[in-house]
């Protein structure tokens, strides 16, 4: 069997914790596998997609170039068009794993873990192969990782496996885009309307998509995408939205309209937590957002016309895009509004009984007192 060459990198952070700036909850391993007899063209083809999509520039998928999912998706099929590999990946799900206890919250500790199930995942499935990972923390970690990984993996592994900058060897460049394009389809805060296309060109090349903690019988596709919608709700509420966001009155406003508006069309069952939206408005518009301003801009938002949709059973927000959300929206409120009234009618009653009608609050307050009554005499 002729010998395999495996270029490895990864997308996202090790962290645990949930106020992560980036909110990046789902970290992947990428391993681009290629024969020795295909090492040739594969160097060609990464100095050609430099050239030709990246100003001859390195290839990362962090590039501003490669922010713009059209010029990804070019870069993609040429490379796909011009070399023949296979991928192999892990996504380990941050989101599931403990937050606050065990080894994993350390970073040392969460690389050595996760590198041990992806590459004992590589070893086992070739006999004459050779592992270029990208390095990781610092040069010393990375020969304490390698000792590690041969004892725990492979006696022959320590031989086989190394940490190399991209600089030294540019083919990890292009597990690095491969990594973040896979990442890009499957973390939240990276969506957009070209995500399905992007999965689709992966797809083929994929042998191996293992997921961290184990999902049985999970489907190989982007984890969100658009499901459970009644099109006639999702456009009335999505027409109103994009009226607001049009109208660009307020600065917080349009930011966090065109993510509630992203996360209706790519998640729409997904409620966004307060803590990413405020992380959202600070990574990526550098402003600073408190919980109680973010409140009072659902607020007037809703006083606006806009459907926003919180459910007492969840927490977080989003765009109503079928009738329970609407059901969610209105019941949401009643469990306010009724008890609040009621409370009105009592106070108001004790006083028209104790003066024997002389005085009746309510009088002075047509509306409240229309409303009071309307559910009085029901």
């Amino acid at each position: 069997m002729e010998k395999v060459y495996i270029f490895c990198d990864e997308f996202g952070t090790s962290t645990l914790k949930q106020n992560d700036a980036k909110n990046i909850t789902k970290f992947v391993y990428c391993s681009i596998i290629i024969k020795e007899s295909q090492l040739v063209q594969a160097r060609k083809v990464r100095d050609e997609i430099s050239q030709k999509f990246l100003f001859g520039k390195k290839l990362k998928s962090s590039s501003s170039r490669l922010k713009n999912d059209a010029v990804r998706i070019d870069a993609l099929k040429y490379l796909f068009d011009n070399l023949n590999f296979i991928n192999h990946y892990l996504i380990v799900d941050k989101e599931k794993l403990d937050q606050d206890k065990g080894g994993l919250r350390f970073k040392e500790v969460f690389y050595k873990y996760f590198q041990k199930i992806f590459v004992g995942e590589l070893a086992n499935s070739f006999t004459d192969f050779e592992i270029n990972m990208h390095h990781t923390i610092s040069a010393k970690y990375g020969e304490d990782l390698k000792k590690y990984l041969s004892s725990k993996v492979k006696d022959n592994l320590f031989e086989n496996y190394h940490f190399l900058d991209d600089n030294k060897e540019p083919l990890i460049q292009l597990a690095d885009v491969l990594a973040g394009s896979l990442g890009k389809c499957f973390n939240k805060d990276f969506y957009s309307d070209k995500n399905e296309e992007i999965f689709s060109l992966l797809k083929p090349r994929i042998f191996s998509l293992k997921f961290f903690p184990e999902e049985k019988n999970a489907d190989v596709k982007p984890i969100y995408s658009v499901s459970d919608v009644n099109e006639e709700i999702y456009n009335i509420v999505r027409a109103d939205a994009l009226i607001e966001l049009n109208k660009k009155e307020d600065v917080l406003e349009t930011i966090i309209l065109e993510l509630l508006l992203n996360y209706q069309k790519i998640a729409p069952t997904y409620y966004l937590q307060t803590f990413e939206i405020t992380n959202y408005v600070k990574y990526y518009h550098s402003k600073e957002i408190s919980t109680d301003l973010l409140r009072l801009i659902i607020r007037d938002l809703r006083f606006k016309g806009v459907i926003i949709v919180s459910a007492n059973s969840k927490s977080g927000y989003k765009l109503a895009v079928n009738q329970e959300d609407i059901y969610q929206y209105f019941n949401h409120y009643s469990k306010y509004i009724l008890p609040m009234l009621k409370k009105i009618q009592i106070a108001n009653d004790i006083f028209m009984r104790k003066t024997v009608g002389d005085y009746n609050p309510l009088k002075d307050f047509e509306e409240l007192s229309n409303l009071v009554n309307d559910i009085k005499f029901k």
